[in-house]
């Protein structure tokens, strides 16, 4: 161990990596935040204009952007009132608590080198685990859409009934209907308004909403405006199509619970298994034992890679259940 942490506690010693890392963090982000607000353009007191409205939308379609604007959909996909950049802090916190409280675990134990790489090892793997959780959230909003949007279709249907335009009625449902098919409709609404073309504004919400249902639900607005048709009745029987589907799906699903939780606590057994080893004193000694001979670092990182291969493949299997 370095001499300026010679006299110092475990505690404290642990404390100050957490409050450096944090410290850092805030530093890279205030840098960051400055120098995006020196090259970004004042915006007029008349609103954005066309060009600055579509930047985004242009900028998210290739490279940097395009990534940008997936994990930020990732992010907006959990529900949890977060963006991308909320997301990535979180995702560094997490980090710095696992890398903190490993080191402070480990830190009477393993030499002091030993141990900062063991503490970095833990802060990827803790960064791994908030990106983790955010992923397997990442779907909420989509079956969100997903079980509003037969009550968004006979809503629209009325409010057509009624003699409203199409951005009118969808301007009407959107009052109807809870978030976040009332924001998909209200920029929809907002995009006919301001003279989209049903196809591009359609094809745009279609995208965001990355749901099956909405894009058979778009092409069916779309077939209307260029072909006509009885719209009110066509929507009342694709959200007649659409409720049977959810309440199979939701049968589906009630049938083969068992089996995906089994899937998940096998994918978790060895991590607790490993837990519970660092927790107790008697069996936090044979651990440190075994992560002290070579053989043991061949052992772990062996069943390191077996198990993110087995967690992959489980959630290749289980995934199937949310792409129809």
């Amino acid at each position: 161990m370095p001499d300026w942490f010679s006299g110092w506690s475990p505690v404290a010693i642990a404390i100050a990596i957490a409050i450096a890392v944090a410290f850092i963090v805030l530093v890279l982000s205030a840098i960051v935040f400055a120098f995006g607000s020196a090259f970004r353009r004042a915006e007029s007191p008349d609103g954005p204009t066309l060009v600055e409205t579509a930047e985004p939308m242009l900028r998210a379609r290739h490279g940097i952007g395009k990534f940008n604007a997936d994990f930020d959909r990732l992010a907006r996909g959990t529900m949890l009132g977060i963006d991308g950049e909320t997301a990535i802090a979180w995702i560094l916190l997490v980090a710095a608590l696992f890398a903190s409280a490993l080191y402070l675990l480990t830190v009477d134990v393993l030499p002091f080198d030993d141990g900062l790489l063991l503490a970095g090892s833990a802060a990827v793997l803790g960064g791994l685990a908030a990106l983790t959780v955010f992923y397997s959230l990442r779907n909420r909003r989509r079956l969100a859409i997903q079980e509003q949007l037969p009550d968004g279709c006979f809503q629209l249907a009325r409010s057509l009934r009624s003699g409203l335009a199409l951005p009118a009625g969808l301007r009407e449902t959107s009052h109807y209907l809870p978030m976040p098919l009332k924001g998909l409709f209200a920029k929809l609404a907002s995009a006919l308004e301001l003279g989209e073309s049903t196809r591009g504004a359609l094809r745009r919400a279609a995208a965001d909403a990355q749901l099956t249902e909405f894009d058979v639900f778009a092409e069916v607005l779309i077939m209307n405006a260029e072909s006509g048709g009885n719209l009110p009745a066509m929507l009342d029987r694709l959200a007649s199509s659409m409720r049977d589907r959810n309440q199979y799906r939701g049968y589906f699903r009630s049938v083969t619970a068992l089996a995906r939780m089994a899937a998940i606590f096998l994918a978790l057994t060895a991590p607790v298994v490993m837990l519970l080893y660092l927790l107790f004193p008697e069996q936090r000694g044979m651990m440190y034992r075994f992560l002290a001979a070579p053989e043991g670092h061949l052992i772990l990182l062996a069943a390191v890679i077996l198990e993110v291969i087995g967690l992959i493949w489980i959630f290749y299997l289980l995934r199937r259940q949310d792409d129809y």
